[in-house]
């Protein structure tokens, strides 16, 4: 992933596909309008979800954020702000 400002372009799709392995899930599913609590997230593939963003984009994301009511597109917009701050 890139990590510089063209980054918000690729961001999302990424973070879909990122759910979609860690989850298991197929690759039409829908994931972007969804929470990772409502696509059946367990704490374990939540965790995976959590080590593969940090990993990734360098961007630390709480937990909370990611059991809370936050889709999947709202947490790559998270994830694209906190990057601008820290760049």
């Amino acid at each position: 992933m890139q990590k510089n400002a063209g980054a918000e372009a690729t961001t999302l799709p990424w973070l879909q596909t990122t759910v979609r392995e860690v989850l298991q899930l197929a690759e039409s599913e829908e994931v972007a309008a969804r929470t990772l609590r409502e696509l059946a997230a367990t704490s374990l593939q939540t965790v995976g979800v959590q080590y593969r963003i940090l990993r990734e984009s360098a961007v630390q994301v709480e937990m909370s954020e990611l059991i809370g009511d936050t889709t999947v597109a709202e947490l790559a917009a998270l994830i694209d702000g906190r990057r601008q701050s820290a760049a």
